[in-house]
């Protein structure tokens, strides 16, 4: 619900007036709600949706109470929507509905009233609801969720109107401290100021975050940088001076205040949000979100398309401050901060219960971060020179040409020029035209490569297949009797290791 576990208004993309593509519309979900009630039972959709049609802004999730059990209600509703429903929060005993493109939580009333419960809630602005009427003509104008009319007991509409973010009660985020994350998102969002009461409280209730469930904490994070920018930069910001990104994110809390040499015009932390700010546009800018692996694909699902790029773009330069140093001359070097960094995205991963999949994936675009600019120096760029990048970015090759580039976008301090910037804006794109899109043929496999070395399965094995691969993207290796004379001749010169170590100040 809206102020608990989800993340409910924040879908991009999605007109007011339509669903997600091949999914039910806000307005169908309401019809199917209402066909789902039983006798003498009321429904109101609450929250973030409710809030985001007054604002006329695009309605992601729905929100659902009822005035009875939920689980009945929420599978009568997804049996109405083809739909599946499961119960992720035991905390607040509330059911997800899982549409195609959408969600709709549902619970029950918590107090003894629809009032009650909207006094309950985290902030004002989500303390707005719609009755779904039992009977369609009784439904007063209700726009694009087609409900009931509003019920806003505690002003959340005139706290909508000034510009104010204002707390149900004083106890509000003690109740549940993931709702400090919230407050910050939603105010960033919406371009809502905190009142004094609700900024106090943030800083009081901050510390009881490391409380939270990491898979709470994931989502709420999440929801965050899916928004449009520069709410994710704005909120972590906020969340910092609050104490709370110290609690949740302490690697990225961490690069605040750490100098960097003249290439840089920011610090680490500043610099950080910058490039963040620049995803969206990056990605549209290199063809669109059409080719960032899924969500699914990438081990996330069930956030906004450039979601998992977010969260690479902020651990990118995580392993700095572990790794900062000054050389005689005072000049401040970052080495091997990449290797650093992977590292700790492996331990935020491992902190907020990431699926594996997802830790790789940030592992790799973390770890890889600088390849891009290295091609610069290899320039005119040979098909070995692609094939390499290739191989050690696979299976997210965008991702990290737009990882590097949200990066250098970010980097203008004094000694960085605008050519500089333009050269590697050229290379990006080159890259990402030129690079391998379809797979490279297999002309060998395992087996073929142990019989051929009298080897045994291990890590040779794999490495003699990667070889192997690179020779037949770069067009040295065309057939079976070349694949075998090149691998003999590999293993004879015993050069197997992982390559010349290559490190970075910037």
């Amino acid at each position: 619900m809206s102020g608990e576990t989800h993340t409910p208004g924040e879908a991009v993309g999605v007109s007011p007036a339509a669903g997600a593509p091949g999914g039910p519309s806000p307005a169908e979900i309401v019809a199917a709600a209402r066909a789902a009630l039983g006798d003498g039972r009321r429904v109101w959709v609450v929250g973030g949706a409710v809030r985001d049609e007054l604002l006329g802004r695009p309605l992601g999730d729905l929100d659902l109470v009822v005035d009875g059990p939920a689980e009945p209600f929420a599978r009568r509703l997804a049996g109405r929507l083809d739909a599946s429903v499961f119960a992720p929060s035991e905390r607040f005993a509330s059911f997800r509905v899982l549409t195609r493109g959408r969600h709709v939580d549902v619970a029950s009333l918590r107090g003894e009233d629809l009032a009650a419960d909207l006094a309950s809630r985290d902030a004002t602005v989500n303390a707005i609801a719609r009755e779904v009427a039992a009977e369609p003509g009784v439904w007063g104008g209700g726009g694009v969720l087609a409900a009931g009319p509003l019920a806003d007991p505690l002003g959340g509409r005139a706290d909508m109107a000034c510009g104010r973010l204002r707390l149900c009660s004083r106890h509000a985020l003690d109740d549940d401290p993931l709702r400090v994350l919230r407050l910050a998102r939603i105010a960033a969002v919406l371009g809502l100021e905190p009142d004094g009461l609700a900024l106090g409280a943030a800083r009081a209730a901050a510390p009881a975050l490391a409380e939270v469930p990491g898979e709470r904490v994931r989502d709420e994070l999440s929801a965050l940088l899916a928004t449009a920018p520069p709410a994710p930069s704005r909120a972590l910001r906020r969340l910092a001076g609050l104490g709370a990104l110290a609690v949740v994110l302490p690697e990225v809390d961490g690069l605040r205040a750490v100098g960097q040499n003249p290439y840089h015009h920011l610090d680490v932390f500043a610099h950080t949000l910058e490039a963040l700010d620049y995803v969206p546009g990056v990605v549209a800018q290199l063809g669109g979100a059409g080719f960032l692996a899924s969500p699914e694909d990438a081990g996330l699902p069930g956030v906004a398309p450039t979601a998992p790029l977010s969260w690479a773009v902020l651990l990118h330069d995580v392993g700095k401050p572990e790794v900062r140093q000054e050389d005689e001359t005072g000049r401040i070097l970052f080495w091997h901060h990449d290797r650093a960094g992977r590292r700790m995205a492996g331990e935020v991963g491992e902190r907020l219960r990431f699926s594996r999949r997802f830790i790789e994936y940030l592992g790799i675009l973390v770890r890889q971060h600088l390849r891009l600019g290295f091609l610069v120096r290899e320039q005119p760029l040979t098909r070995r020179a692609l094939a390499r990048y290739r191989r050690d970015v696979t299976p997210y090759v965008f991702e990290s040409v737009a990882v590097s580039l949200c990066d250098r976008l970010a980097t203008r301090g004094e000694k960085t020029s605008r050519a500089s910037i333009a050269r590697h804006y050229r290379l990006a794109r080159s890259v990402w035209s030129q690079v391998t899109k379809a797979p490279v043929p297999h002309i060998l496999s395992g087996d073929d490569v142990m019989s051929l070395l009298g080897v045994s399965p291990g890590p040779a094995v794999g490495q003699a297949l990667e070889a192997l691969e690179e020779e037949v993207e770069a067009g040295e290796v065309r057939d079976v009797d070349e694949a075998r004379a090149f691998l003999v001749g590999w293993w004879a010169d015993g050069d197997r290791g992982e390559g010349a170590s290559r490190a970075e100040e910037g």
